[in-house]
C-alpha cells in the first residue's frame, strides 16, 4: 500500500484546464457579449469565490444542503459579459467541466456558468429556445 502513495500523488497532479476562448469548439468565443434570452440567477455555492449562474426555472430543493443561496434575479435582456471558456481535465474524469467565465454587466458581479461536459453542452440562458436542451460538442480532440 504505501508503494502506491508516490505513483497516487503523482496522478492527482494530472489535472488543469483548456482555455476554450477562441478553440471554434463551442458556439461561441470570448471574449463576448451576450444578452440572457430566459431569466437567470446569480447565486453563492458555500464558500466558492465566484458566484454561480443558473438558469430559471430551477429545482431549488436542495439549495440548503448544499449551500447554495440566491444573490440576484437576472431578467430577460440582461447583458452579460464572457470573458473566457475553458475545460477542466484530470486523469480520473478526462474532459471534464465546460465552463463560462464572465460577469453582470451593470451589476459587475463575476460568475461560473457551467455549461456541460465531457463532449456535451446543454442550452445557455443566452441561447433561443429553438436550440435542443443538449448539443455535442468536440472540444479538446
Amino acid at each position: 500500500m504505501w508503494a502506491l502513495l508516490p505513483c497516487m500523488a503523482a496522478l492527482g497532479g494530472c489535472q488543469g484546464t483548456h482555455d476554450l476562448s477562441n478553440s471554434g469548439c463551442l458556439p461561441l468565443r470570448a471574449p463576448a457579449q451576450v444578452v440572457l434570452v430566459q431569466e437567470a440567477g446569480l447565486y453563492t455555492v458555500r464558500d466558492a469565490k465566484a458566484l454561480v449562474l443558473a438558469a430559471h426555472p430551477r429545482d431549488a430543493v436542495n439549495d440548503g444542503f448544499h449551500g447554495t443561496q440566491l444573490v440576484r434575479v437576472l431578467p430577460p435582456g440582461t447583458p452579460l459579459g464572457i470573458d473566457r471558456l475553458q475545460q477542466a481535465w484530470g486523469f480520473d474524469v478526462g474532459k471534464g467541466r465546460i465552463s463560462a467565465f464572465g460577469h453582470a454587466v451593470g451589476g459587475g458581479e463575476r460568475f461560473e456558468y457551467g455549461w456541460g461536459g465531457g463532449t456535451t453542452i446543454g442550452r445557455a440562458p443566452w441561447e433561443p429556445a429553438s436550440l435542443p436542451p443538449l448539443r455535442t460538442v468536440a472540444c479538446g480532440d
